[in-house]
């Protein structure tokens, strides 16, 4: 209500001894003292407890929290008993004001961070198997002790279990291209503004490490049975190791099949390693796309003699033995034309009624082991007899290799002059500096830590 309405001048109230008929009238603004004028501690502390809350890592901070907070601090300050259901001395909407007051701002959060209590089942379970089976074979890696100076420790059981963590990472300068570049079939691609590097990189657990490398004699050894080690490529390989690099914007970009081109370089270098005899290879790779690509997906196959099928042959492991199943004819008046999924299961032994329909069929195979298929990168590893080990989503803490990219970067980002040429050369530089300073171990380290 305006004052105006009233033929009221502020000059004028109090020289004709008004002001006490105005107060009285409740007219004007501030009757009394707020909440926060009679407990200013209680305003200090709410504010401390909420940059708290909203500084952990978790995202679940609500006013109600707040309004809690508040409520706990008056009883105990004033040293009154609260009244079993009573309501808060200061309600959840009026906490939301002093947010707003304070300077708290209230968005959606389109960035969709993965936030710790806010994790998708399959997360939360993968995440479980994951540390369940590494506490469940502890004795059996090579781990670190605690203290300022870390060192190996001997696993107590055999055989040994050798763990090599894999991953990908683009190191970015602050060099632009003139000119946009097209080569062979490969279109342009740069995930900055500058010229980019892509390294794809092995970190070993064991104390010949870091990094995986072959003697010269070893090497002799693996490019006599394996001529396709000493062969160029498009991908560049550090001499006598799997270390794969790319200059994205020339080179082809890391996909499915580079990766599995990279792997399988690994898998026969590591036969010639005589330091990883007689031991189990365990590899952790992040759960991304490029890793985990199918070899085939039921919903490819067709049902009838003849229909699509998207592979020559199915291969899959059954109690431990690994089985192959032609997709194809080899003779006989259906020769070269794909089984169908009808054929499939009676050579599965998977019984069927005379009339199905196709997509009752998919429903019935997914329960086999012939079409609960592994990824092609773990089907390597199965024809290695090397063990392919999914790191959880939005777990790079599981990941101890990522440790290694942080560590690199920060040493070419204090020494760089932004040229693409300098970034290469310290980027080779990195990697002495990483070994020399020993920060794997610290790596390895952190990894149990937070297995633990």
């Amino acid at each position: 209500m305006s004052l105006r309405l009233f033929d009221i001048k502020w000059e004028n109230v109090g020289d004709k001894g008004d002001y006490g008929e105005f107060s009285n009238d409740l007219r004007g603004s501030k009757q009394t003292d707020s909440f926060y004028d009679t407990f200013p501690e209680t305003e200090a502390d709410a504010k401390a407890f909420v940059v708290q809350a909203c500084s952990q890592k978790s995202g679940k901070f609500k006013a109600l929290d707040l309004a809690q907070f508040i409520d706990e601090k008056y009883y105990e300050l004033t040293g009154i008993k609260k009244q079993i259901g009573g309501d808060f001395i200061r309600s959840e909407r009026s906490c939301r004001l002093d947010l707003r007051r304070w300077g708290a701002k209230f968005e959606a959060n389109s960035q969709r961070p993965y936030f710790e209590g806010h994790e998708r089942d399959d997360v939360v379970k993968h995440r479980n198997e994951f540390i369940g089976y590494f506490l469940a074979h502890k004795d059996y890696y090579d781990t670190i002790t605690d203290g300022e100076i870390p060192m190996w420790k001997i696993p107590i059981q055999n055989p040994l279990r050798i763990l090599i963590f894999h991953d990908e990472s683009t190191f970015r300068s602050g060099e632009v291209r003139p000119k946009l570049v097209f080569w062979r079939k490969y279109t342009v691609f740069s995930k900055g503004r500058g010229r980019s590097h892509m390294i794809s990189d092995f970190l070993v657990q064991h104390p010949s490490g870091p990094f995986f490398e072959l003697s010269e004699n070893e090497w002799k050894e693996a490019t006599a049975k394996y001529i396709t080690l000493s062969v160029d490529s498009d991908v560049t390989y550090i001499d006598r190791t799997a270390t794969a690099s790319i200059n994205i914007g020339t080179d082809a970009y890391f996909d499915n099949d580079t990766v599995l081109g990279q792997f399988e370089r690994l898998f026969q270098m590591l036969e010639f390693k005589q330091e990883y005899k007689h031991n189990q290879i365990e590899i952790v790779v992040d759960n991304v796309r490029t890793h985990t690509a199918k070899s085939y997906s039921l919903q490819e196959f067709g049902k009838n003699i003849g229909t699509s099928g998207p592979i020559e042959q199915i291969e899959y492991v059954e109690n431990g033995v690994q089985k192959v199943i032609d997709c194809y004819f080899k003779g006989g008046e259906n020769k070269g034309k794909s089984k169908g999924l009808v054929e499939l299961c009676k050579v599965l032994g998977v019984q069927l009624p005379a009339k199905i329909k196709l997509d009752d069929i998919r429903d019935i195979l997914p329960t086999h082991r012939a079409f609960q298929n592994a990824t092609k990168l773990e089907m390597l590893g199965i024809k290695n007899k090397i063990k392919i080990i999914y790191c959880p989503k939005y777990h790079c803490e599981l990941n101890a290799i990522e440790g290694l990219w942080c560590n690199q970067k920060g040493f070419v980002r204090s020494r760089t002059d932004q040229s693409f040429d300098k970034m290469i050369k310290l980027i080779s530089e990195s990697r002495i500096n990483f070994v020399e300073r020993k920060i794997a171990l610290k790596l390895f380290r952190r990894f149990w830590r937070a297995i633990e």
